[in-house]
């Protein structure tokens, strides 16, 4: 049986790279990758990236891949099945398939507006993507080590400090959050077992000395002093003004009303486990409905205010951004009060803490870096993610009725995945020559018109926004730089009749 469960398991990950194999080769460059491609991307290789940014391995990994197909489907395959595989080892279960099919299908219902400036845009994933990926392997060692007191081979811990150390060239928010992390790791293992632990302080001092030459990049000193037109520190009212709109309006809206699927899966399991939970009968009724109402308040105000009056759009009132604030307090205080009293094991709960710390932790660093967009968010969706499998596991419901539905949901969804990219891309590989065959055939036409691709929702800007990124695209495309095109609509009656 152990056996026939690895041969799923290798089975199950062959699947998810294959899968994501032809996601990559499908997906067409957009937006930034088309700069990445040009001359642009070169000049900054040239410069090491010193008038650009820290984040070296991301750049690298752009830079590359944007000019080695191979390497950019074989890179996306693989850093996607690891992000996978490193949120099943959470749950202890790696050698059961099933696990790894309820972390692809819920890698697969990402938000939207986070999937397409992350999987669905090149320049994207490769900052995101793999930053994420070492935050979560940092996480997992310090849960392991930490408050499962396991040892672990000299080989993982090798990995640990090579990740300590090349995980803060991707994204700053995450850079900074390793080294954070790593400091209160070794603050609880001092408060909970009196002792140093050497593989945190290695990892530390890695991380810092990581930090460190990110930061020295001559771009930030621009950066933080002179004022950037794409980066800056603070917003134009003053730093604490920044800080106190991304705590009371940026942080409630990505972290948790825009997280509200993945939450009200999490809020619906623990109460299945606390209507379970024999504690429950030895509270009173007052605590059982302050939790209730604490873990409820939250999906009910979402979808009957703050839905319903549309407050996303009105930042500007001070008094709702509070309100929303407030409810994300409640909310957060009954979870965590709840997983206190439905979680018996003592390093599965403080696991759970500790991810929950981590979705504000990681964030942190956000209050006072703009510009934010829905990416910047990616790393709080998959550790809500981390959360709900493991709540699932503690569950313990997994019956053939559910592990035959969750089989077919993946597949599901799996085949709409790759149904839809692969008409994007045939789509797009069809108006591209259908563009260059009237190039050709009418060199003096003022303009061209072209429809936009279908289900662009899922992509970054695959329509070029401005003059400069058509005549990327152009280049890119062996077009004449100066051709203008228009854009239509897919399935536009105006290309139609054209």
């Amino acid at each position: 049986m152990k056996s026939l469960n690895l041969d799923k398991m290798y089975l199950t990950l062959t699947a998810l790279f294959l899968f994501y194999y032809f996601m990559a080769f499908f997906l067409p460059l957009t937006h930034d990758d088309w700069d990445w491609y040009s001359q642009y991307g070169v000049q900054m290789w040239q410069e090491k990236y010193a008038n650009l940014n820290g984040r070296y391995l991301g750049n690298i990994l752009e830079t590359v891949a944007v000019r080695l197909d191979w390497f950019r489907w074989i890179s996306y395959a693989l850093i996607s099945m690891a992000m996978i595989y490193i949120i099943v080892r959470f749950t202890h279960n790696t050698k059961q398939p099933l696990y790894y099919l309820i972390a692809f299908i819920l890698m697969a219902t990402i938000p939207s507006e986070i999937y397409k400036q992350t999987y669905g845009w090149f320049a994207g994933f490769y900052n995101y993507v793999p930053a994420t990926l070492c935050v979560l392997f940092i996480l997992w060692f310090i849960v392991t080590v930490l408050f499962e007191r396991r040892g672990l081979t000299p080989v993982t811990n090798i990995v640990f400090y090579i990740i300590c150390f090349i995980g803060q060239f991707f994204m700053e928010n995450t850079t900074l959050f390793n080294s954070m992390i790593l400091v209160l790791a070794i603050g609880l293992n001092l408060l909970l077992y009196r002792q140093i632990n050497p593989e945190f302080i290695v990892g530390l001092l890695l991380s810092v000395a990581g930090t460190l030459i990110m930061f020295l990049n001559p771009n930030y000193r621009k950066i933080f002093f002179e004022g950037s037109s794409y980066q800056n520190i603070s917003s134009e009212t003053g730093l604490v003004d920044k800080i106190f709109h991304t705590v009371t309006t940026t942080i409630p809206d990505w972290v948790f009303f825009n997280q509200i699927v993945t939450l009200s899966m999490i809020i619906a399991v623990v109460l299945v486990m606390l209507y379970r939970s024999t504690v429950l009968y030895s509270l009173s009724k007052m605590k059982i409905g302050l939790t209730v109402s604490g873990l409820l308040i939250l999906p009910i105000y979402y979808f009957f205010i703050y839905k319903q009056f549309e407050l996303q759009n009105f930042d500007s009132i001070t008094i709702a951004n509070l309100l929303n604030t407030v409810i994300c307090i409640i909310f957060l205080g009954a979870m965590i009060y709840a997983i206190h009293l439905v979680i018996g094991q003592k390093e599965v709960r403080y696991t759970l803490y500790l991810l929950l710390a981590s979705t504000l932790l990681v964030c942190a660093p956000l209050v006072i870096v703009s510009p934010l967009g829905p990416r910047n968010f990616y790393t709080v969706y998959v550790i809500y993610s981390i959360i709900l499998l493991i709540l699932l596991v503690q569950l313990n419901v997994m019956y053939a009725l559910w592990r035959n539905m969750i089989v077919g949901i993946a597949i599901m969804f799996g085949v709409v995945y790759l149904s839809g990219c692969y008409y994007i891309h045939n789509q797009n590989e069809t108006r591209i020559a259908n563009l260059k065959q009237e190039v050709k055939e009418n060199p003096d036409k003022d303009f061209y018109t072209m429809e936009k691709l279908p289900f662009e929702h899922y992509l970054h800007h695959a329509t070029p926004t401005s003059e400069k990124y058509q005549t990327l695209f152009n280049k890119y495309e062996g077009l004449p730089v100066d051709t203008k095109v228009k854009y239509v609509p897919f399935g536009s009656e105006e290309k139609k009749s054209d």
